[in-house]
């Protein structure tokens, strides 16, 4: 069995002279667990009158000589912080993948998106979508 997890710290940056109150979202997505894969990601994000903070993570497995890969990369600047978390996992019959999106930014305003996809051979996929924001 591969079982691969990665977790992002949260990734702050301190700024000045905005005003206003907290403003945060978070979302999260996963693949039904049933099957020989799976794939699960979370972001979240916070924007205060004088930072921005965002966090997430990723985790995913396979059995049965299947492949498991994730991916957790943060970014910001002087207006923004960006999160994003891909999970993947497969096997000869079964696909999974997870990915979560976090957007802050100085005036307030914060998003996160997260979708999973799970298709097993000869099935219809069974897909999870889910979105929180907050802003001004």
């Amino acid at each position: 069995m591969k079982l691969f997890s990665s977790s992002i710290a949260a990734a702050a940056l301190l700024l000045t002279g905005a005003a206003g109150a907290q403003q945060t979202a978070q979302s999260s997505s996963s693949t039904p667990t049933t099957g020989d894969v799976s794939a699960s990601t979370r972001g979240s994000g916070t924007s205060t009158p004088d930072s921005v903070q965002v966090g997430g993570g990723a985790d995913a497995a396979a059995t049965s000589g299947g492949t498991a890969t994730t991916n957790s990369t943060a970014k910001f600047n002087n207006n923004s912080a960006h999160q994003r978390s891909v999970a993947t996992a497969r096997d000869e019959d079964e696909r999974a993948r997870s990915r979560t999106n976090t957007h802050v930014r100085k005036d307030g305003e914060v998003r996160s998106r997260s979708m999973s996809i799970y298709k097993e051979r000869g099935e219809k996929p069974v897909i999870d979508r889910q979105t929180s924001s907050s802003g001004q």
